[in-house]
């Protein structure tokens, strides 16, 4: 599956945004930005028309696309396999990403095609996280809440549009202090969404696990006590019982791998949940990064 991290060590990620006819099905305008370590590196514009369907007037006044605009692009088919060639394995972001997702499964329900196989986002999700309690989350508003210079002449053309999603995201990878698009979600308690031709689930927050604090009264002896301690892959018993288990020893367990952090200790790594050609978890990548920094402070 997809990967959000290049081969050099950049984060990637490819921000999406389409514009339809009619229903959500009829995608009429789409585009892709690829962005490399937060600045946009290439873009894929395409107006598709496939199948030929009605536009309604209150879509043509919103995007101003019309029928004769579109009469001569290519069909859905071509632009669908252009967007997994486009994205290459990165994951994909969008501004409420249940319906652009939702756009990509009703064309290819229409045109009696595969799911193509996607790994996806959504910065309205992050946002909620992010920035807890704004009034709106739709994208102008976001946008002006976070003084992201906006033109409301030119919303809903979607490469304007996908460009202020990916300022958004910028802007949470920022206040998170997220290296990463999965560092950002593990910071946010949010999980990829996945399409593909066995089905979906989409992009949501999991459920959030207190954790425990360390009990300073433990015995001192212990090989956790004063140790902050985050855990990776499966686990011979469940999450929460491992962190109890190190919390009433005198550490301190956490959830992700930080400056802090002291010991991380690797269970059973199912090797199908890791990104495509990765044989780490992003944490213990993460730990090893720091350490090789580390390292190479000291010499």
């Amino acid at each position: 599956m997809a990967v959000d991290r290049g081969a050099d060590g950049s984060s990637e990620w490819v921000v999406v945004d389409f514009e339809t006819a009619s229903t959500r099905g009829t995608p009429c305008q789409l585009a892709a930005i690829r962005v490399r370590d937060g600045v946009e590196q290439d873009v894929l514009l395409n107006s598709v028309f496939q199948p030929p369907e009605r536009f309604d007037a209150f879509n043509v006044a919103l995007h101003g696309i019309t029928p004769d605009a579109v009469a001569d692009a290519p069909p859905w088919p071509i632009v669908r396999d252009e967007l997994v060639r486009f994205a290459a394995g990165a994951p994909l972001v969008a501004h409420y990403a249940p319906y652009d997702m939702g756009v990509v499964r009703d064309e290819c329900d229409l045109c009696r095609l595969e799911w193509p196989c996607l790994r996806y986002t959504c910065t309205v999700s992050i946002a909620r996280m992010v920035w807890p309690g704004l009034a709106s989350y739709s994208l102008l508003l976001l946008c002006s809440s976070l003084g992201i210079a906006v033109d409301r002449d030119r919303h809903h053309d979607a490469l304007y549009d996908a460009r202020l999603a990916a300022a958004v995201l910028r802007e949470a990878m920022v206040e998170k202090g997220a290296s990463s698009l999965d560092d950002l979600l593990d910071r946010t308690w949010i999980r990829f969404g996945e399409i593909g031709p066995d089905g979906w689930y989409g992009s949501s927050a999991r459920a959030r696990m207190e954790v425990p604090d360390a009990d300073l009264e433990a015995d001192p002896s212990s090989p956790f006590y004063g140790q902050v301690v985050v855990f990776t892959g499966e686990l011979a018993m469940v999450r929460r019982a491992a962190w109890l288990l190190v919390a009433e020893a005198g550490g301190q367990p956490e959830a992700g791998v930080t400056k802090r952090t002291n010991l991380l200790v690797c269970g059973y790594q199912d090797m199908l949940k890791l990104a495509a050609g990765e044989t780490r978890s992003a944490k213990l990548r993460k730990a090893n990064s720091s350490t090789r920094r580390a390292s190479r402070s000291r010499s």
